[in-house]
């Protein structure tokens, strides 16, 4: 209920649960309601992520108070580096990889939107059985489950946070709540699964009407949406699924 000081641990451990580096930072204090730490550690010779072998590590971050543990929370950590070439394509870990991906609509069937995680599993387990090695949210934030899975299993996701902008498709869908909430949402959405290593690109928009030329809105909003992804994550590409543009 008071600003006091604590201290923070953050510990990485592998696959394993064996600790590989540790941090500690004293007597951190909030600043009005915010404390902001920064850390680096370093991890040697670490088992890279990929699509073949997803290895993922844990990030435990630690608040204790007087010697007794306050809030512990858990972060997903997969270490890799990928970069996309003009030219050749997409690389991961240095080594060139084909995306054969799939767009995956958060319904499951007869079991509806709700999410069931084992339902969720056993789809991708189908989709890997398959060749699959890509996903696309398609086409709104995904389950955390599913992020989950994917950085379990191996799947390259592409985080897709809206099907619609300012200007409906249907009558009461997310137009109506666009001007009021679309920035938290977004931030919301990058926040929570940046850390994901199965994330390797965002999608602000799926086939949105601002793109047509009658609606010169679209490149003033999409240059909004990239702001704010640019300002929580500058190291993966924006991109949007435009179905209709003009080549004038």
């Amino acid at each position: 209920k008071s600003a006091v000081p604590v201290n923070l641990t953050t510990i990485i451990q592998d696959a394993n649960g064996r600790e590989v580096a540790r941090q500690i930072e004293k007597d951190v204090t909030a600043k009005g309601e915010h404390a902001t730490v920064s850390q680096t550690m370093k991890v040697s010779a670490p088992v890279l992520w990929s699509d073949e072998r997803p290895y993922v590590y844990k990030v435990i971050s630690q608040l204790d108070q007087g010697g007794r543990i306050a809030d512990r929370y858990e972060t997903p950590l997969g270490i890799r580096t990928f970069r996309f070439d003009v030219a050749k394509g997409f690389f991961l870990n240095g080594k060139p990889v084909k995306i054969r991906g799939v767009c995956d609509h958060h319904d499951l069937g007869s079991l509806g939107a709700a999410v069931n995680t084992r339902a969720i599993e056993r789809q991708l387990e189908m989709l890997k059985q398959m060749g699959v090695n890509g996903i696309r949210t398609s086409h709104n934030p995904p389950a955390p489950e599913l992020l989950d899975i994917a950085d379990r299993m191996g799947f390259i996701v592409m985080d897709e946070a809206f099907d619609m902008w300012k200007i409906e498709k249907t009558t009461y869908d997310y137009h109506l709540d666009w001007d009021e909430w679309h920035k938290r949402d977004l931030e919301d959405m990058v926040l929570r699964d940046r850390n994901h290593p199965s994330v390797i690109i965002w999608s602000i928009g799926n086939e949105v009407m601002e793109q047509w030329d009658k609606n010169p809105t679209g490149g003033t909003i999409a240059k909004e949406l990239g702001a704010i992804v640019r300002r929580l994550d500058p190291t993966r590409p924006i991109t949007s699924a435009c179905n209709g543009v003009s080549r004038d």
